[in-house]
């Protein structure tokens, strides 16, 4: 059998844990694991051996990347590690075991932080961030899709040209790409950018023609879903290499894709501010996309949990 390795870092499960992982392996006879670390990866591998299904909020459409040493286990982190060097001074990954080619049809997709509510002001918003941080849906569905109307993405009512108010984070291989795109975009005024209060982003995003929105911990971001619901354009680096639901990750159709190296981000911007119609055609497709997948939700989260019982 082909070994392959992966890295290892404080998140993964401590000695305690594997042992309770062993002693449930024993009793049952099934155990389903869902992960909740926001990006399509390879942490918890380590878990298959012990699992009967272990489900991802994202999943690498090429099952291979499952067996591949992905620099701080995700594929993202991985190219800027090999294109520009970037490593992480403060956290330590050691290589561990990993799985082989046949473990990785363990591997499943759930769902997404796209389940949520947004934006989240309000205590039932908030109730639906922690219930999509944890794994769970917000059943309750306390945002009613379909309430905003197609003027709503008229380019006459909206003034920003780009949003990319991006807050880079602590970790090297994470904050680079978003440091390298504020870096390509940094003498256009057509893009906003800077730090404000979260009542003056929402704001913001209502008045954006476009939004950029780089990969932050996970590639799936709130930022997603907030420009959806704004009726912004979606501008963000190419999602074709991992599948996850709610999608609205469809190629010119949902989203417009930019390079993971951030060469393109002023041209495509610049292709749908000259085009009013086609950016309003995307950002309405989104909008129509994310509220059909969720009134589909209970359907797909009931459809799910009775095949795990099977």
């Amino acid at each position: 059998m082909e070994r392959c390795f992966q890295y290892r870092d404080p998140r993964d499960l401590i000695d305690g844990e594997y042992e309770l992982i062993r002693r449930l392996r024993d009793k049952y006879k099934t155990i389903v694991f869902l992960n909740g670390q926001p990006e399509a990866g390879t942490n918890r591998l380590d878990l298959l051996p012990y699992v009967d299904r272990l489900f991802y909020k994202s999943v690498f459409f090429d099952l291979n990347n499952y067996c591949k040493d992905l620099y701080a286990k995700n594929l993202f982190a991985d190219y800027y590690h090999q294109k520009y060097g970037i490593y992480d001074k403060d956290r330590e990954y050691r290589c561990v075991p990993a799985i082989s080619t046949a473990d990785t049809k363990k591997i499943e997709l759930s769902w997404n932080i796209g389940v949520g509510n947004y934006p989240r002001r309000n205590w039932p918003q908030r109730m639906g961030t922690v219930l999509a941080r944890a794994g769970l849906p917000d059943l309750r569905r306390f945002f009613k899709p379909g309430q905003r109307a197609p003027s709503d993405f008229s380019g006459s009512v909206r003034t920003i040209a780009v949003h990319a108010r991006i807050d880079p984070v602590s970790c090297e291989s994470i904050s680079y790409q978003r440091r390298l795109y504020l870096e390509k975009i940094k003498d256009d005024t057509r893009f906003l950018t800077g730090m404000v209060s979260q009542d003056v982003y929402y704001r913001e995003l209502r008045d954006a023609k476009i939004t950029l929105s780089p990969f932050g911990w996970g590639e799936v971001c709130f930022r997603d879903f907030e420009a959806i619901i704004s009726g912004s354009l979606l501008l963000k680096p190419d999602m074709s290499h991992l599948k996850t639901w709610p999608n609205v990750y469809i190629p010119y159709e949902t989203y417009v894709p930019t390079n993971w190296d951030g060469t393109d981000i002023i041209e495509k911007a610049e292709i749908y501010l000259g085009n009013d119609l086609e950016r309003q055609r995307i950002a309405r497709n989104a909008w129509e996309q994310y509220c059909d997948q969720l009134y589909g939700l209970e359907d797909r989260f009931t459809s799910l949990f009775q095949d795990i019982l099977v």
